[in-house]
């Protein structure tokens, strides 16, 4: 499968970053002391790009995602999230900008194993009050393939069906940023592969920005850039080798 159309840097670059990362610090504390996550750290990354993250276990790929989330508090720098100052945000106002603008997609997939596929899917839409939760879920659910699926629980789906199920959970709100971190990483390699192609599809659909973590170069190719990480720090930002051969076909 080709890569969306929003692979186009001109169409991407013409439009507001919806991600600006200046000088982003991420320290800890550890029973050793205090450890730089992320050290001095500068992205930007325009509306309706596609970005893989890539680097060794250990560079900070997890922790940047976490915080462009909101999910962990940068200790230094600029983290603006579709034109919002996270670091002048307060732990509510944070939770209502997730609902209405991020996708989240986890490698565990992070399904609440009380509830079926399309309880699981309406979630964000009922929490943001729309009255068509359950018609957009199902809705999704049939769009990935799962519409026979929809009473079944978590503990009765493989693991691609609930990859699946998280997939349409994080676009159920027309969300415009999302955020995948290694999205296939339990899955067998036709499994991911089918997950990874509803991603881009849905992502083209609704025009949204994607970035994923991910260790596979086949995929992070799909992407229009490619990120790479190491100690904490951007070591190179590229536009990837299939896009630019497309873009140059």
């Amino acid at each position: 499968m080709n890569p969306p159309d929003s692979s186009n840097p001109t169409t991407a670059q013409s439009r507001d970053p919806i991600i600006a990362l200046k000088d982003l610090r991420l320290t800890l504390g550890s029973e050793a002391g205090e450890v730089n996550i992320l050290r001095g750290l500068d992205l930007t990354v325009g509306a309706g790009e596609t970005v893989s993250i890539v680097g060794p276990s250990g560079s900070g790929k997890t922790s940047m995602l976490m915080v462009i989330a909101g999910l962990e508090r940068a200790t230094g720098g600029q983290v603006m999230i579709g034109g919002k100052d996270f670091m002048k945000l307060g732990e509510d106002q944070l939770a209502l900008f997730r609902r209405d603008n991020l996708g989240i997609v986890f490698q565990s997939f992070h399904l609440v194993p009380t509830m079926n596929a399309v309880e699981n899917v309406a979630i964000p839409l009922e929490l943001a009050g729309r009255r068509d939760a359950f018609d957009r879920a199902r809705a999704l659910l049939e769009q990935v393939g799962l519409g026979h699926r929809l009473s079944h629980y978590p503990g009765q789906l493989s693991g691609g069906e609930q990859q699946r199920v998280a997939l349409a959970r994080a676009f159920a709100a027309e969300p415009k940023l999302i955020l995948a971190d290694e999205p296939t990483g339990n899955l067998d390699a036709g499994t991911g592969q089918q997950v990874i192609d509803l991603m881009f599809q849905m992502s083209d659909h609704q025009d949204t920005t994607l970035m994923l973590i991910t260790h596979d170069p086949a995929l992070a190719k799909r992407c229009r850039r490619v990120v790479r990480m190491g100690d904490g720090v951007i070591e190179e930002d590229t536009t990837s080798g299939e896009t630019a051969r497309q873009a140059a076909e």
